[in-house]
């Protein structure tokens, strides 16, 4: 009932919130023997607002908060491209970072692009409050939600688990593909050859053109 009320304010105050799955998993979490203070220490699990309405322009975090983007590009030959950014309250680019993999389903390829983004991100833990965790794939996020809740298997699972156990809070929002060019260009670029981007580094024209949209946007 707590996260059913909870929830409930949340979309009252246009507040991301708890999806029904999340709300089930956290309770059957915290029905297991032993586990009745398992909230107290647990992190939040919440997505953005109704999947079906995804916000088509990219917002930035928090003070405080970073936001991790991540994308998938899958061609038509044996190389996908895994690419996330992070970025602070002010829209301002930290890292970029883009990598090839042998080609994988277009699912997992999103799940993999997450693990990256969190893996990057383990350089910021002690200097943020949290990471919202972003990308437009449905299925990535879900995943997610559910590896947050306990529920995870495979590698590449087993290894998010082990990273957002690291995270201080955590949010994981699905946003419209449309939110997600910056992200999406790493990937694409990552199809090619290893992408890294770094603050005080010089932009790519293409990138570059990308943020300022964003920072419009804003």
């Amino acid at each position: 009932m707590y996260y059913i009320w909870k929830a409930r304010n949340c979309i009252i105050h246009s507040e991301p919130y708890m999806q029904p799955s999340a709300i089930i998993i956290h309770t059957l979490s915290d029905a297991e023997p032993g586990n009745w203070n398992v909230q107290r220490n647990h992190q939040s699990i919440w997505t953005s607002p109704p999947v079906g309405r995804p916000v088509p322009i990219w917002l930035p975090p928090s003070f405080g908060w970073l936001k991790i983007n991540f994308d998938g590009s899958v061609h038509p030959n044996t190389i996908v491209g895994l690419g996330c950014t992070i970025r602070d309250h002010d829209g301002s680019l930290i890292i970029a970072k883009g990598t090839p993999i042998r080609r994988r389903s277009v699912n997992m390829t999103e799940v993999r692009s997450a693990l990256l983004g969190i893996t990057l991100a383990k350089d910021f833990m002690n200097s943020t409050l949290g990471f919202i965790l972003e990308g437009d794939s449905a299925f990535a996020c879900a995943t997610l939600n559910r590896i947050l809740g306990g529920v995870h298997g495979g590698d590449v699972e087993e290894g998010l688990a082990g990273s957002l156990k690291d995270c201080p809070r955590i949010m994981i929002t699905l946003i419209d593909r449309r939110a997600n060019s910056a992200a999406n260009f790493v990937a694409n670029s990552a199809c090619t050859s290893d992408f890294l981007w770094e603050r005080g580094m010089p932009q790519s024209h293409a990138l570059s053109f990308i943020l300022s949209k964003d920072s419009v946007a804003m």
